[in-house]
């Protein structure tokens, strides 16, 4: 395999672990979460099958067979008891890999001391040594996305009780239950969209971005993966406020969010900080400027085929982030708003 085969299989892992993220942040009861979990070790990991185990008030056993779907797993499990005793952290239960013969396991745990989670994951194929630490860290990245979220829901239901039938029979229980939370945390999940959401363009506000952000800037590091900051302002703003009203003002804002949005990819973060401006997180292996040149194409595209009594113009800047340095995601935001007012003169002369 090439470099630039290897580089661009991980951006794509990393793209849908991202993605993977953001769907667990809005999932409200552990099953959901598992679902996720099970798709990702089934299509990312390519698992034959998995045993998870949660510690809880009674510990909590879950099965995925080669789909990803998950089941509820006693201990007749084959490999229940490994993974118990890396649970309670019995000597001589650290080994990761291996397996009977004609298939090969991996197990992984979180965190390193008083482990609160293990997955154990195995396979048929006989793959490279080397694959075998890419699929450890893969599993290491699933197992510590759904613990947390399964860790912030834990208070809703009892996990045991939800993955205890079969995915038909619980469908009408999980749907109470999401109703009943849904009716019990109303207010607190308004005021959670509110403090994160830009209500003029349902974009992220900065603290939204920021959160998104960061987050996906540090699984960025950790798997070397090219990334890249944008910002961006709408030009003419205050000319259409004065000449045609703040209703068309906000309208162009709107319009602005929408090319920018279409610009972008699902899994990258993109956000209203204020006013006219706008920034955006990415994962792309290109050069900043070819996404600075869709934008402008979508931005021809949208003026040649909307009737707006105002023509739509965006300034921009971009920088690539380096994924070995030190640099804080916001050094990389202030250095993108600098080449977006760069790009701003430039046109104006």
């Amino acid at each position: 395999m090439t470099r630039n085969t290897e580089s661009s299989t991980e951006a794509g892992q990393l793209r849908a672990l991202l993605t993977m993220s953001r769907e667990l942040m809005q999932a409200d009861d552990p099953f959901a979460a598992l679902v996720l979990a099970g798709r990702a070790m089934a299509e990312l990991a390519h698992a034959g099958r998995a045993l998870l185990l949660v510690r809880g008030e009674v510990n909590a056993s879950i099965g995925f067979d080669r789909a990803g779907k998950p089941r509820k797993a006693g201990a007749s499990h084959d490999w229940y008891r490994a993974a118990l005793a890396r649970l309670e952290g019995e000597p001589g239960s650290a080994g990761e890999t291996g397996g009977a013969a004609g298939s090969r396991t991996i197990m992984v745990s979180v965190p390193a001391r008083h482990t609160m989670a293990v997955l154990v994951a195995g396979w048929t194929d006989d793959a490279a040594p080397e694959s075998w630490e890419g699929r450890r860290r893969l599993l290491g990245t699933i197992l510590e996305l759904c613990t947390a979220t399964l860790g912030r829901i834990s208070d809703r239901s009892a996990l045991e009780d939800l993955v205890s039938t079969q995915y038909q029979q619980m469908a009408g229980a999980a749907q109470a239950h999401a109703d009943e939370m849904a009716r019990r945390d109303a207010s607190e999940g308004a005021m959670r969209a509110l403090a994160l959401t830009d209500v003029l363009t349902g974009l992220n506000n900065r603290r939204g971005f920021f959160i998104q952000a960061e987050h996906m800037f540090r699984l960025a590091r950790r798997r070397h993966a090219s990334c890249s900051v944008i910002y961006a302002d709408i030009d003419g703003l205050k000319l259409v406020n004065d000449q045609l009203g703040h209703a068309a003002g906000d309208e162009l804002i709107r319009d602005a969010a929408a090319v920018l949005r279409e610009s972008l990819r699902d899994s990258d973060v993109l956000a209203r900080l204020g006013g006219d401006e706008f920034a955006a997180f990415v994962l792309n292996d290109a050069h900043p400027r070819v996404m600075l040149g869709r934008l402008q194409d979508n931005l021809r595209a949208f003026n040649l085929m909307q009737e707006r009594s105002y023509r739509l113009a965006i300034s921009a800047g971009a920088v690539q982030c380096d994924p070995h340095g030190s640099t804080a995601l916001l050094d990389y935001v202030q250095s993108a708003d600098r080449e977006m007012y760069l790009h701003k003169r430039s046109c104006l002369h």
